[in-house]
This record gives C-alpha cells, structure tokens and sequence, in this order.
C-alpha cells in the first residue's frame, strides 16, 4: 500500500477557501476538495521540478528570465515569472505589444502565444478570473495544455510534464507584462496539478535565484510543485502563518535593519531603524527592490550617500563606493544579509526603493532583492509557510515529496547518505541549470566529452539492437515513419529510413539524485541550442548546420503502419 499521511481538519471554510475560491467553486465542488482534505494526502507522489532561467523563448530573439513553461499543443514554450500575487497563470499573445506601452515590450513579456494554433485551446466566454481584480486591459480565457519542464544539465534536453486541461489567460493588451506563473493563495495551477494526482498536495517551494537583468547576477533560481529541493537551503527553518484574508498572503515582522562596512569605521553594525518600531512586510515577487518605512530608507540614504534614480523600479542609486552588507532580522530571529554586490550593484544601484512620503505606513514589501538570499516553502493546506537561508549555488538538485503540515528538512551535506555516489555528493558546479549559468569552461568541455562518449557508446549498441529488430519484421515501425517540419514558414520533409540509416535512439542520462519519469522536450526551441534534438542523429546533423533557423513551427508525422 502507498503511504499516506492524514490530516484532520476543523476550520472554518472561509479560512481553507478564501472569498475568491467561495465564489468561483459551488457547494458541491468545494464539499469535494474538502472531503479531500480531509481524508488523506498520497505523500508518495514524486515532486515536480521546474528550473528559472534564461531561455529561449517563443516569439522572441532575446533570452528571457523565468519558469521554463510551455502553453499548447504543439507547446509555445514560455520564460514566465513567477508572481506570489496572482492566481492566474498568463501569457502574452502575439498582439499584445501591439497595444501596450510596456517598455521593451517584445522582449519583457516572457515570450508571446498565438493561442489560436493551439489544438488543445478551449475559449470560455464565462470564465471567472481568482484574481481579485483583472491585471490585463484586453484578453481571453479559457483552458489549454501546460507542459512544466525540467532541465538539470545545459548539454542535456529537457524533460516535459504535461498538465492536461489547465487554467490560463491570453493578454491581448496592457502595461505589464502579462507573462506570469500564478502562485498566490487560490493558485490555478497548482490546484490543476493536484486535482489531477501529479502532486501530493497544493504545496511547493522556491528560490526566485538573481540571473534576471536587475539584480546582474548568474544563478539560477528553481521551483518545486508538490515538494521542495533539499539540498538548496540549510537549517534552521522557520515557519509562519499565512493570511488568507489578503491576496499579499505572506507576512511578517521585520526587527531590525542594519548596515555593516568593514572599510568604513563610522559605519560597523549600524541599526538604521532610526526609533521606528518592528513593522510587517509582505513577500513579494512583484518587484525588486524592498519598500521599507520612510525612517528606515532615509536613515539608509544618508549613511550610505543614496538618492533617487531613474530606474523603473525607484530604486536608490548610491553615489559613492560602498562595500557594506544589509542584514534584517524578522521577529524570530531569522535574518538575512543582503551581500555587498546587491547592495551597490554594478550600475551603483540598491535594493531600496525610494521612500520619500513621512506618512506612508502601508504596505511595506521585502521583495526579490531580499528573496534573492531565501528558500521559500509554502504549504496552502495548512496555511503556513517557511524560510530559510538559501544555497544559491548548489551543487546538484535533490526534490523530495513534502507532505503537508510537516517541515521541510534539508540535506545533511556533512554526513551524506551512504547511498549517495561521489559523483552525486560532488556534483557538476557549472553544468546544473538548477545551480548556476555557465561555469568554467574546461570543466563544461570534459563533461560535454564524456557525455558524448558515453551516449554515443550506447547508441550503437542501441542502433544495432533495434536494426536487428527492424530487420526481422521487414523494416516496419520506425522505417516507416515520414516527419514533416515547417521550419521559419517552409516545409521540409523526412523521406523514410532506409535500412541502414540510424535511427533515433533515447536519450542517455548521466546520474544524478533525481530524474523525472517523462519524455524529453521541446520541439519549439533554439536549434543552435540544442541541435541534437531531431528525429534521427543524420538529420540531426544536416539541421544543426542552418544557424538562421530560430524554431520548429510544427511537426506532422504519420505513424507507422
């Protein structure tokens, strides 16, 4: 039998289900998701692990930041942010940047759809949005398929779990960018995973990472649905209650502000709470500098010789060299220390929106900046969530199912488990898309190397083995298989394997603590990122020689006979 962990419940509805979930769900559908959590939560079911990155993306030529999320069939895949606010999981259409004033518009949304080539596309015309008010000016709704996708090395492909049915808008128009990964407290989404049984419970954790264009950093963030990545933060961890009442449902109490400069005398561990009193932020995704009371950004100005820039976001611009950290502490002593590279980062600025209103009390926001440096878990069916102090660069990814109402416990790297190899214990620094862009270059070189020796040792075993079988039924299956691809617009067809062409063979992992049980992906991306990703590995190589071509538009097979 599966193992299962048990909740009981006695709260009211109206805290497990908040105003938005009442009003969309009937009596009946609610009773349901109640009986549901009531009973029993299958902490069995293998996390999904989604990698934040830049990417290629459809319907732009510029790498985006954001969760590797496809939307269709065939998949558009997407960079999409994700947002803590928001319910709704949304994309651009093809037409948005034509009615918006965003800036940089084609190549801050994330990507952009042309939903209507979608076969899995289904328009509703009464869908009730969770959010509490419409982001977008103009737009449609309706379901269609999301393809979640992991990648956990750059020389490898990615691999899809395909989420059926789900939940998304279309933004036709509006100033911002309508790319984003619902996760606020009635996330789509994440009730669309578990409803249909591909993860144990509305529980999922993240690291935002800092490879964005703001914060000027390389690592990678990630994001795990119905589990967390144990070896991506350490102990201890702390935990709070969520409130549901609001849709910025993630407070607490900020204690204590302060400046620390080495090189600077005058300026060694300096509160600069400046007689304000312990007050609550919000966590946000939603933008990137913090927002703190005005005492405390003043008092931050002064010391550290900041004054308003013209970035979008109103962040300080500090005026002179500044080699400090930000430490802020919250209530219960969890504290976090921004490093000196985000507090004046390359282009002087800070993680300090400016604050220039002595009367504005509310809301107060510790945001991306902040995030930046924290393990985030949250776990909706016991209305709590966690932080703890984040590895940004991690070694190796380790997603393990979480079970609601428990707290996440990390990896204990000083004593590994026995069955860890030392390949896994080590890792490959450089090479984990879960970890870091880039890394050195030897190291990417030996590892590329040895991954191609050994695929391609294995794929002549696997060639032979699969000819013979070919050979035997008369060249049937896979012999028989025509493949079209519309490349940029233009058709170009596969003639059928002859007898003794290669044919394709599956992909070979190197080991590794986790590797999800599903097909690779994506047929919608960058063929000079990827180029060993077609039918067989002599086509392969004739495509990967056509550096104009930026996307497979469709694929047309016919199946063998």
């Amino acid at each position: 039998m599966l193992p299962f962990c048990f909740e009981i419940f006695s709260t009211p509805l109206s805290l497990w289900f908040p105003a938005t979930v009442m009003k969309r769900y009937n009596l009946l559908q609610i009773s349901i998701l109640l009986i549901r959590l009531v009973y029993a939560f299958n902490c069995s079911i293998t996390p999904i692990y989604v990698d934040i990155h830049k990417r290629a993306v459809h319907g732009s030529s510029v790498y985006q930041y954001g969760s590797f999320i496809g939307v269709g069939t065939p998949a558009q895949n997407q960079s999409i942010w994700p947002s803590l606010r928001h319910n709704e999981t949304s994309f651009a259409s093809s037409t948005f940047c034509s009615n918006s004033n965003l800036t940089h518009c084609i190549d801050s949304t994330g990507g952009n759809v042309q939903f209507n080539l979608s076969l899995t596309w289904n328009q509703s015309s009464d869908y009730q949005d969770t959010d509490l008010q419409n982001a977008f000016a103009t737009g449609v709704s309706g379901t269609d398929n999301l393809h979640m996708y992991t990648h956990f090395f750059v020389i490898d492909p990615a691999f899809e779990h395909l989420v059926p049915g789900s939940d998304v808008e279309f933004a036709n128009g509006g100033d911002i960018s309508p790319g984003i990964v619902g996760l606020g407290s009635s996330s789509t989404i994440l009730q669309r995973m578990y409803d249909l049984g591909l993860i144990t419970a509305r529980v999922h954790s993240i690291y935002i990472g800092s490879g964005m264009d703001r914060a000027s950093g390389v690592v990678n963030g990630s994001h795990v649905f119905g589990g967390y990545d144990s070896g991506r933060f350490l102990t201890p961890v702390h935990t709070y209650a969520m409130d549901l009442t609001s849709d910025e449902y993630l407070p607490v109490t900020v204690s204590n502000v302060v400046l620390d400069d080495p090189s600077n005398a005058n300026l060694r561990n300096i509160s600069i709470m400046n007689g304000t009193a312990p007050f609550q932020a919000k966590l946000t995704t939603d933008q990137y500098p913090l927002s703190l009371p005005y005492a405390i950004t003043q008092a931050f100005a002064s010391h550290t010789s900041a004054v308003p820039s013209n970035s979008s976001d109103r962040s300080l611009q500090i005026t002179q060299p500044f080699n400090g950290t930000l430490t802020i502490t919250l209530s219960d002593n969890f504290t976090i220390t921004l490093p000196p590279e985000v507090v004046y980062n390359v282009s002087g600025l800070s993680p300090i929106a400016a604050n220039d209103n002595p009367t504005d009390n509310q809301p107060f926001y510790l945001s991306v900046a902040w995030l930046g440096q924290v393990y985030l878990m949250l776990d909706l069916e016991a209305s709590q969530f966690h932080l703890a102090q984040v590895i940004p660069k991690n070694a190796y990814v380790m997603p393990k199912t979480w079970c609601p109402s428990s707290t996440p416990v990390p990896y204990d790297y000083a004593n590994p488990n026995p069955g860890v190899s030392d390949f896994m214990a080590k890792g490959l620094i450089g090479a984990v898309i879960g970890g870091v862009i880039g890394g050195s270059a030897v190291l990417t070189a030996i590892v590329a190397g040895l991954f191609y020796w050994r695929r391609h040792k294995y794929a002549m075993m696997v060639d032979r083995s699969w000819l013979a079988q070919e050979k035997s039924k008369g060249m049937g299956g896979l012999s028989k298989m025509n493949v079209k691809l519309q490349l940029n617009g233009s058709d170009i067809e596969l003639s059928p394997l002859k007898e003794k062409e290669e044919v394709f063979y599956p992909e070979v992992q190197p080991p590794m603590p986790y590797r999800p049980h599903c097909g690779s992906a994506d047929l919608d991306q960058d063929l000079r990122y990827e180029p060993y990703r077609e039918i067989t590995r002599g086509h392969a190589r004739s495509l990967s020689d056509a550096s104009s071509v930026s996307s497979i538009d469709s694929v047309n097979y016919t199946p063998p006979s």
